[in-house]
């Protein structure tokens, strides 16, 4: 948690400043952008916090002063499988602000945050939290900056000035929706670690990455072995699952895994490795399910190994 704000460049807050030619200032989606959303806990039924966030491209007027809320709103849409569709959400009562001396984690780097200005959207700010319902997006940008610009995302991510809250449906029509973190799907120049599982019954890999370079949360990018038999190498977005449990989500911390492997003949579907949650030491059992997520059976987990750097960046 001690990476420092990254310099944003010379030409950076100069070449915003230039892209008007009034005193008006704006948040700017020049193309769509696109964001995975994350597990937020290993109590999260697998795979269910799997969608990915869409933002139009558009751009809305800021308020002139502080800390005022202007209504607007920012088109969104959810994607929840790998084969669509992309569900709109009705417009609603949006809301843009800037916030001045302010960076998305000032929390953890309040002697940094002078001179910066952040722009924060809610979907709607008469929610019961100031992060709205469904959307919050924050972006940074030196103060002084005329064109809020929501690009590009991994540098924004990179130099921690992007922070994303989404969305999951609830499992029922009545569940109300679960808050969740989105992150950059891909990310490159980030180091990617291996958890190396030995089984009775097999040995698989699971490639993990952060979920963003601040390093909360994470993703599994890969997962390989073989488990009875029978190799397995999936790399899917929406086939592969990764959750901490501690309250920071801090990547690398007792992570669950899974990997959706597709069903096989005795009914089984899906590797689930994950720790006891109630042990002093760390201890890992595995399991078979089947894809309704029900388990068949127990394996016997004989090793786990972490590797950092080992791993290969898929996505």
């Amino acid at each position: 948690m001690g990476t420092a704000l990254l310099s944003c460049g010379d030409d950076s807050a100069t070449s915003t400043e230039s892209d008007t030619a009034t005193d008006e200032r704006v948040l700017r989606i020049s193309e769509a952008v696109e964001l995975c959303t994350v597990t937020p806990s290993p109590s999260s039924p697998l795979f269910h916090a799997r969608a990915i966030l869409r933002l139009d491209e558009g751009e809305v007027s800021l308020p002139a002063e502080p800390d005022v809320d202007t209504p607007t709103w920012l088109p969104f849409t959810l994607r929840t499988g790998p084969d669509g569709p992309e569900l709109p959400w009705a417009e609603g009562e949006g809301a843009v602000s800037v916030a001045a001396d302010s960076v998305p984690h000032s929390i953890y780097f309040l002697d940094e945050a002078y001179g910066w200005e952040t722009v924060v959207y809610v979907d709607n700010p008469n929610a019961m939290t100031v992060r709205g319902d469904r959307l919050l997006v924050q972006v940074a940008y030196p103060a002084g900056t005329r064109v809020f610009e929501l690009a590009p995302i991994t540098t924004l991510d990179q130099e921690l000035r992007l922070r994303v809250l989404a969305f999951v449906p609830g499992l029922a029509a009545t569940d109300p929706p679960q808050r969740t973190l989105a992150a950059p799907c891909e990310l490159t120049d980030v180091s990617v670690d291996r958890i190396d599982v030995t089984l009775a019954e097999g040995a698989v890999s699971f490639h993990t990455r952060p979920a963003r370079w601040g390093g909360l949360d994470g993703f599994t990018v890969l997962a390989e072995g073989e488990v009875d038999g029978v190799p397995f190498e999936v790399d899917s977005y929406w086939d592969l699952e990764y959750a901490t449990s501690n309250v920071e989500g801090l990547y690398g911390v007792s992570p669950r895994m899974a990997v959706r492997f597709g069903e096989r003949p005795d009914g089984s579907c899906i590797l689930l490795v994950e720790p006891d949650p109630f042990a002093p030491e760390p201890v890992y059992f595995a399991s078979v399910l089947d894809c309704a997520q029900n388990k068949l059976r127990d394996l016997s987990l004989q090793s786990i190994a972490f590797v950092a750097g080992g791993g290969e960046n898929r996505w």
